[in-house]
Formats: C-alpha cells, sequence, structure tokens
C-alpha cells in the first residue's frame, strides 16, 4: 500500500476527483503501486490530503470505471490484474473523457454491500464446496432439487404462494426464465400485455420470441385483455402496491380463465405505509398464475438466481422440452442460497432491510421537500425501492437526467411522460450511503439550475 504521497493541487488543471485520478494512474504506471496492491482507505486520503470525502470517492469512481481499481466490499480498493503500460507507450482504447464521474448514485442497479454479511454467505458457500460431488456436473436443468424444496416451503411463508417444488423452475434471471415459459403458453394471439411505461427488458425478449406487446391498465378491466397480463405487485412507477380494486379485477380475470398472469413479486416484501400483502397467486387460479420470484434486491444483484412457478397444466409441456435447456445459474450459488434460506439467514436479513430502507425512503422524502419545495411532487413512496417523483422543470425527464449525469448525480427518467406534464423520474436508495442523500438531492438541484 502507498503510504506517501506527492499528490499536489495545479490551479486550473480541471476537478479535484480529475487530477487525484489521474495522480493514482501515473503511480500504478510507475509501478509506484503494483498489481493487486492496495490503495489508501479513503478516511486516510481525506485527512493526510486535506481533501473532502466526495472528491476522494469521485477520484476512486473513476479508477473503478476504467478498470484501473477494484472495489472489494469489507477490505478496500486494490490495483486490478493488469500489464503495466509502459511510459510513451499509446492505449490500444483511448479512455473517453467524455464520461463523467458518479458522486451520487440514484440508480437501481446496486445496492449498498454493507448490508449484506458477506461471512454468513461465505459460510454457506464454503459449505457447498467442501462436498465436490454436488457440484461436478452441469446442474439440474430445473434448478437443484435442494433449492427448489427451499423455496416452495419459503414462498409460502413469506408470500403465501402455494406450490410443489415440481412447478419451480430455476434460471439465471427474467429473461432467460422467459426464453422458457413463452412456447408452453397455449395461446393463439402472441400478446403481452404490461403496465406503462413498460418493461424493456422483458419486452425486448416478447419481441425476439416473435410477440408483440401493448399497454394495459389493472384499474379498467376489458375485453380485449390479450391472453398473458404481466404485473408487478410493487411496480416502481407506481410506488405503491396494487389497489383492491387493481387486486380484484386481476384475480377475477384468472378465475374467468381469461388470461395468463405473469406476477413478477419484485421487492414485494417492502412495503413501508402497511404490512406486506400475501402475493396474488394465493388469491387467484393458480393454474392461470405464473409467480416469479428473486433475489437481486434482498441479497446481490450479482446474485443471478431467479425462479418460476409453473401451473401444474404447463408441466407436462415444460417436460417434453427441458432436456433442451442447461440450467444458466450456477449450481454452487444455488445450493448456497438453499442453506441460507433453510437456516433463517434470510428472513432475518429482510426484517433488517426493511428497518432499513425505511429510514431511508424518509430521508430521501424528507431532502427533496427541504430543497426543491413547492417544485416537487411526490408520486409514489409506499413500496418498492424507489420515489417516483415529479419535478417542476421545464425539457424531458431524458434531458434533465444527463445535465444531473454530466454534474455526476445518476436518476432515472420515466419515459413516455405526457406532453405538457412536469417530467418524472425514479430516485432508487438501495445503494446509496444515508449520509449521502441530501448532499446529492442539493447536488441534482444544482445541476438542473445551470
Amino acid at each position: 500500500m502507498l503510504t506517501t504521497f506527492n499528490f499536489r493541487v495545479q490551479p486550473g488543471a480541471g476537478p479535484l476527483y480529475r487530477q487525484l485520478a489521474a495522480y493514482f494512474c501515473r503511480e500504478i504506471r510507475l509501478h509506484h503501486l503494483g498489481s493487486q496492491d492496495f490503495l489508501p482507505s479513503i478516511r486516510k486520503l481525506t485527512r493526510d490530503l486535506k481533501l473532502s470525502r466526495t472528491t476522494v470517492e469521485g477520484a476512486y469512481q473513476i479508477l473503478i470505471d476504467q478498470g484501473v481499481v477494484e472495489n472489494l466490499p469489507n477490505r478496500g480498493y486494490r490495483v486490478a490484474a493488469y500489464r503495466p503500460r509502459e511510459e510513451g507507450e499509446e492505449p490500444k482504447t483511448p479512455p473517453d473523457p467524455a464520461r463523467p464521474a458518479v458522486l451520487y448514485n440514484f440508480s437501481n442497479n446496486y445496492i449498498d454491500t454493507s448490508t449484506f454479511d458477506t461471512v454468513l454467505w461465505r459460510r454457506c458457500l464454503n459449505q457447498v464446496l467442501r462436498n465436490p460431488a454436488s457440484i461436478a456436473g452441469y446442474g439440474d436443468p430445473q434448478g437443484e432439487p435442494e433449492l427448489r424444496k427451499v423455496l416452495a416451503r419459503y414462498s409460502y411463508a413469506s408470500r403465501g404462494v402455494v406450490c410443489r417444488p415440481e412447478q419451480i423452475l430455476v434460471g439465471a434471471g427474467l429473461q432467460t426464465l422467459l426464453l422458457v415459459l413463452l412456447p408452453l403458453l397455449p395461446l393463439e394471439r402472441k400478446v403481452a400485455g404490461l403496465e406503462a411505461p413498460g418493461f424493456p427488458q422483458a419486452e425486448q425478449i416478447f419481441h425476439l420470441m416473435g410477440w408483440e406487446t401493448c399497454a394495459y391498465d389493472p384499474a379498467d378491466p376489458k375485453g380485449d385483455w390479450p391472453g398473458l397480463l404481466m404485473i408487478s405487485t410493487a411496480n416502481p412507477y407506481k410506488g405503491r402496491a396494487l389497489t383492491e380494486k387493481e387486486r380484484n379485477n386481476l384475480i377475477v380475470a384468472t378465475q374467468l380463465e381469461r388470461v395468463y398472469l405473469l406476477e413478477d413479486d419484485y421487492n414485494g416484501e417492502f412495503r413501508y405505509l402497511h404490512r406486506p400483502t400475501p402475493a396474488l397467486h394465493s388469491f387467484g387460479n393458480r393454474e392461470q398464475i405464473i409467480y416469479l420470484g428473486s433475489f437481486s434486491r434482498t441479497m446481490l444483484p450479482s446474485l443471478r438466481i431467479s425462479f418460476l412457478v409453473l401451473p401444474e397444466k404447463l408441466l407436462p409441456a415444460y417436460r417434453a422440452i427441458a432436456g433442451r435447456y442447461n440450467q444458466t445459474s450456477s449450481t454452487v450459488e444455488q445450493l448456497a442460497l438453499a442453506a441460507y434460506i433453510e437456516e433463517g439467514h434470510l428472513t432475518r436479513h429482510i426484517r433488517k432491510l426493511r428497518t432499513l430502507y425505511r429510514t431511508k425512503s424518509r430521508l430521501l422524502q424528507e431532502a427533496l421537500t427541504a430543497v426543491f419545495g413547492d417544485q416537487v411532487r411526490l408520486l409514489g413512496y409506499g413500496s418498492g425501492l424507489h420515489l417516483h417523483i415529479a419535478l417542476d422543470r421545464s425539457g424531458t425527464a431524458e434531458e434533465l437526467a444527463a445535465r444531473a449525469l454530466e454534474k455526476g448525480v445518476r436518476v432515472i427518467p420515466v419515459r413516455g411522460t405526457e406532453p405538457g406534464r412536469p417530467p418524472e423520474f425514479l430516485l432508487s436508495f438501495a445503494g446509496i450511503g444515508e449520509e449521502k442523500i441530501r448532499a446529492g438531492v442539493e447536488a441534482l438541484r444544482e445541476a438542473l439550475e445551470e
């Protein structure tokens, strides 16, 4: 680790965080910092160099984005494995100087890793690795039997989902599971209904598989609803759970066997104004409802394990094609997840997250109201890991989000905002630290006022 610093601020040479990032790049190129060496901690740099924490975090983020440094949870920042470029050697791929460093990330593609007990997870992984026979093959195409048994019990206890392990299909994310599911559905019209403003990742698979997509409103049941409806009970664009009317409309549609319902229980465990309600699967016709669960938000996004609960009547069609597919999710992680759930760690972890996210949601609401005043309107905040807001600003949501990103603030624009209405955004609080929420909102206001 580098213990002495020759870093000097150069007036007129650009932002401090970029100067600091360039300094460390130079130290690495000159072999003063070698591959796998650890950089000083953020706290040490702020103390020794008399710099703000934001400046140091911005510099380290640039190094991470360029692939020079990797962030190891609970360990620190380490120089990545690489072949050092000699002085004067031109890089094969010039870095993009226009790519901004993200100082305040309100996007939904990461979480705060400090919330997850990696020691417990490592213990579960080690248990699996001590039994090489269980991981010697490609794994069960449908998902490891141990995990499917645990998921059947856990889904019933936590979300009211009634199923047998034989109905569960495990895969690496929604898109992978859709590729298997869609050929099983006995529908003449290949049309899927999604709530506005849509779900781009799912839509891509539907279109690749020859399906059409359209918008539908669960509050307005119509006879021309397509044969497959996709619903998220905690839609981040609503920021709330389904209303009783919406739930009843969907349940009645499944009981009349008018539609198949793909229930994406995304963040269904996280509600802040009321207790989490059971999944629709526990109320409607289970032969018409396909339940989808995931662990990307309750545990880690990098844990690519999702699962479907297939209706009994679709199992023969699945078994006829099951041999054509290999399992896409790691056998080791599947077995480790089974142990993690069985030992009660997941239940305790979610209980802790509910408390943490309720606090973060409140802090973000308070910061938005204090900073923007009557220029902000909270459209949804009762569930999930986002706030859905509208801002009294001119321009489209996409334009304003791009302007904010140039100043180091990442937010999610809501596509399809009606012309003439204030632009809308999603702000996720899952990954950003509590201590950065207020500063991030203030930076957002400054970026949009320039």
